[in-house]
Formats: structure tokens, sequence, C-alpha cells
């Protein structure tokens, strides 16, 4: 009888045969059982890309590395739920979620961002290159003319602003649509951030150079993740990275 065979009896024929057969099974599966019994944390996000984006390769974007690395001896486990913009700021708006990428109308008691990187994101306007710096002294100075916006938000906060100062919004879905608007002269403006604008015009193609990011800026907010603390699972994300500190790196 071979090796082979002998275990195969032993296993089969021996109540112990089934006691080690299940130790050595045991010992197989206990990390991914361990992995398994980390708590869900639902993290919203809109497709935002370097940021934030859909499943590539198992990589969702820079800021969900950031959390993931902030979690990452933690009992949670990251679960990225990527929307288009108007699902996002509706299930916001519900108040039933735990974690976002995607910011609420206001911070409160219960609705808290924590950073996760020192630098922050600066958000403003880009333009095809002119002479002179892009910037102005009161928004209304580009009253008149149209700007590529995220249609789900253009009602509020930025969207508002730019709207009260007399600028048209022309809605998009996303900020590389606003881009490629800007590209081919259907805009004036689109907004962006300094970071991802520079990407996406690579990605399609131009030269950076022909663009100019505004001095003026609307925000500069830190790369955080909002947690509703209503949430058990956002509860326990807000113990742990507030014992971290702010700019997680």
């Amino acid at each position: 009888m071979n090796i082979n065979n002998q275990w195969t009896f032993n296993t089969m024929g021996h109540p112990m045969g089934y006691v080690a057969a299940f130790i050595c099974l045991g010992a197989l599966i206990a990390p991914s059982a361990l992995v398994a019994a980390k708590a869900e944390l639902k993290v919203i996000a809109i497709d935002y890309p370097p940021f934030t984006t859909e499943n590539i390769e198992g990589d969702n974007g820079i800021a969900f590395r950031l959390l993931q690395q902030a979690l990452s001896d933690s009992e949670l486990r990251v679960n990225p739920d990527i929307y288009s913009t108007a699902r996002a700021h509706k299930l916001i708006r519900t108040g039933h979620w735990c974690a976002s990428f995607y910011p609420p109308k206001e911070a409160s008691e219960q609705l808290v961002n924590i950073p996760l990187a020192e630098q922050p994101i600066k958000l403003g306007l880009y333009r095809k290159r002119q002479e002179g710096p892009f910037r102005w002294d009161d928004l209304r100075e580009l009253s008149g003319s149209q700007v590529a916006y995220l249609r789900a938000v253009a009602r509020d906060g930025i969207g508002l602003d730019m709207t009260n100062a007399g600028l048209v919004i022309f809605n998009v879905e996303s900020v590389r649509q606003g881009l490629q608007l800007l590209a081919k002269g259907r805009v004036d403006y689109a907004f962006a951030d300094n970071v991802s604008g520079a990407i996406i015009l690579n990605e399609l193609g131009l030269d950076t150079n022909d663009y100019q990011f505004s001095q003026n800026l609307f925000r500069a907010l830190p790369m955080g993740i909002w947690l509703n603390l209503s949430c058990e699972q956002a509860l326990k994300a807000h113990q742990v990275l507030t014992q971290r500190g702010q700019g997680i790196q």
C-alpha cells in the first residue's frame, strides 16, 4: 500500500482520520475565514479617477488605497460602492449610509470628515490657455460664460455660487466629459480639481500646456472620508482613524 492509499484508508476508516482532515482543512482556510469575518464598511463613491474609480485589477483609486491602508489592522473591510453622481447624491440625502467619498451637503455632529492625507485637493476651473494668469477678483467677472459642471450638484454649493455670479452651467455627468467639451470649444470653462484634471487631459491625448487651471479656488479640501456616526461600522472606523491621527500617509 502506497503512502497516498494509506492516508486515504486512515482518514476514511478511522474517526481520528476525520479529525485530522478537518484540522488540516481548518489550517488551510483560516486566513480566508479571518478576512471574511471582518465587518463590512460600505463606502459610497463616484467614478472620479484617479481618486475613486471602478474596480481595475483590485485597485479602486488613490482615496480607497489610503482608506484601506488606514484600516488594514482593524476589524473592518472596505467595500467600494461606485455609483453615478446623481445616484450617490440621492443616497447621501437619504441619510441611510455609513461612509462616503461623495460629500454630504454639510458636516454635523453625526456627519464628520476624517482626512486621509495632508495635501488638500484644490477645486477650480480649467480654460484653454490665454495670455496672463487665470484669476478673477470677483466671480461675476465670468458672467455669461458657459462652464461644464456636474449635473447632480449644479443647484447646490459651488454650482449655486456660479449661477448666482451669472455663469451658465452646462450639465455634465463627469469631470472627464466637461474637459472634453472644453477641448472641443463647447464651453468656456470646465470644473475640475488640480490633480485629476491634468491626468484626464493626458488620457484624452491633450497637451496640458494648452490649458490653465485657475489661481482662484472654490474649495481646498482634504482628501478624506465622510463617516455617518449613526452607523455602527462608521463609528468603529472613526475610532480607528482618529486614534491614528489626521494626515494619514
